[in-house]
C-alpha cells in the first residue's frame, strides 16, 4: 500500500502544479467582484525564463488489524516525507508547445522515520526532451544516470501532457461562483488513483480574484469526494480539497498551492481460513509552490 500511494502523491504534484503562483503582496488590488473571469493559465515559463520550485509531499497512514471477534492484533503508523527543490528553465517551443526543458535539482530526498534517502538525481540537472510524442531524461555531467535513477521523474513528464481543462468552468465567472467537475474526466485524469468516476462528486470555486503588476491573479477552491481502489482495498472512501493560487489570464506559470486528500475505510479480508479485519486511514498533503527564479 505504502509504495503505491507515495506514487500518487508524486503523481499529484506534477499534475496539478502545471500552473505555478505565489500569494498577493500588500500592495495587491482588490478586483471587482462583479466582473467576470475567463480562466486561463499557462503550461511552463517562457523560453529562457527560470523557475524556482518547492515540492513538498507528507503522506500518513494508520491500518489496524484485528480478529474476527474485534480484538485489536495490529496498530500499524507510518509518515514519509518527500522533498523536491529544483530550478525549472524552457528550453524549446514548437506550435505552442514545450519540447525541451531542463530542472536542476537542489534537493530531492525522500523520509520515512529516521531513515532518508536521496535520490540519484539530487545535485545534478535533468534534461527533458520530446521525440514522437514522449519525453526522454538525461543527466547532464558525469556520472550517468540510469533510466531506473529516472524512473519516478519520466513518469512524472510523460503524465504531465494530460490536459487540466476539466478543472476550470468553461465559461466566465465572478468570485464566489462554482462549477461542477466532470465525474469521467476527473477519474481519467487521476486515473493512477483508481477512482471509480460513478462516485467522483466535485467542484471548483474562485474565491478570490486578485491583481499583481499587469497579472490577474485568481485563487481557486477545489473540493471532490470519490471512491477508489487503495492497494488491496477496493472501495476507499476518498476526499480532496485544494487551494490554488495562481495567474488565471494565462500571463504566468508561477503557483503555490496546497492538497489534502485523506482515504478512509474498513475491509474484512481471510487468510489461512481466518477472517481479520482491516480500517485504515491514509492522509496525503502535497504542497507545491513555483515562483520565478531571482536574477
Amino acid at each position: 500500500m505504502r509504495p503505491f500511494v507515495l506514487s500518487i502523491a508524486v503523481l499529484v504534484a506534477a499534475v496539478l502544479a502545471v500552473p505555478q503562483v505565489t500569494w498577493a503582496d500588500d500592495d495587491d488590488k482588490k478586483s471587482d467582484d462583479d466582473e467576470k473571469y475567463t480562466i486561463k493559465v499557462a503550461r511552463f515559463t517562457p523560453k529562457g525564463m527560470p523557475l524556482e520550485a518547492n515540492d513538498k509531499v507528507t503522506l500518513k497512514s494508520s491500518v489496524k488489524i484485528s480478529d474476527g471477534d474485534g480484538n485489536e492484533l495490529m496498530n500499524v503508523k507510518q509518515n514519509k516525507n518527500s522533498l523536491r527543490v529544483y530550478e525549472e528553465k524552457t528550453l524549446e517551443v514548437k506550435e505552442g508547445k514545450r519540447t525541451k526543458y531542463t530542472r536542476k535539482y537542489e534537493k530531492a530526498k525522500d523520509v520515512e522515520g529516521d531513515e532518508a534517502d536521496n535520490k540519484p538525481y539530487q545535485g545534478r540537472t535533468i534534461v527533458f526532451e520530446k521525440s514522437d510524442g514522449k519525453w526522454s531524461l538525461k543527466a547532464e555531467g558525469d556520472p550517468e544516470l540510469s533510466a531506473d535513477d529516472l524512473k519516478d521523474l519520466s513518469e512524472q513528464a510523460n503524465r504531465s501532457d494530460r490536459p487540466e481543462d476539466v478543472l476550470y468552468p468553461k465559461k466566465a465567472v465572478k468570485v464566489g461562483d462554482t462549477w461542477k467537475l466532470d465525474p469521467k474526466e476527473f477519474a481519467k485524469l487521476f486515473d493512477a488513483l483508481k477512482i471509480n468516476p460513478d462516485t467522483v462528486k466535485g467542484q471548483g470555486k474562485l474565491v478570490k480574484a486578485h491583481k499583481k503588476g499587469k497579472q490577474q491573479w485568481g485563487v481557486i477552491e477545489y473540493t471532490v469526494t470519490f471512491e477508489s481502489e487503495l492497494g488491496e482495498i477496493k472501495k476507499a472512501k476518498g476526499q480532496m480539497k485544494a487551494t490554488i493560487d495562481q495567474p488565471i489570464d494565462g500571463s504566468g506559470a508561477q503557483t503555490k498551492a496546497k492538497f489534502e486528500i485523506k482515504w478512509t475505510g474498513k475491509q474484512t479480508i481471510e487468510n489461512n481460513c481466518m477472517k481479520f479485519g482491516v480500517d485504515f486511514v491514509v492522509d496525503l498533503t502535497v504542497e507545491s509552490e513555483h515562483v520565478a527564479a531571482k536574477k
